[in-house]
């Protein structure tokens, strides 16, 4: 049997206390994660770049 090994997660509050995070990435992060919700980093990252990918309306 082959054991899935899962990345662990954190909550928006996690990220935004992190020493692994630039100001500017906090700020995203505070405004595109939601709150009581628990992400990967590899999810955090994505968010981060579809906010600096997208376009201006």
């Amino acid at each position: 049997m082959v054991k899935k090994r899962t990345s662990p997660k954190f909550t928006k509050e996690q990220f935004l206390q992190s020493h692994q995070r630039s100001g500017q990435e906090k700020d995203i992060l505070a405004a595109v994660l939601e709150d009581n919700k628990a992400y990967t980093i590899a999810e955090a990252d994505k968010a981060i770049q579809n906010y600096l990918k997208r376009g201006v309306k």
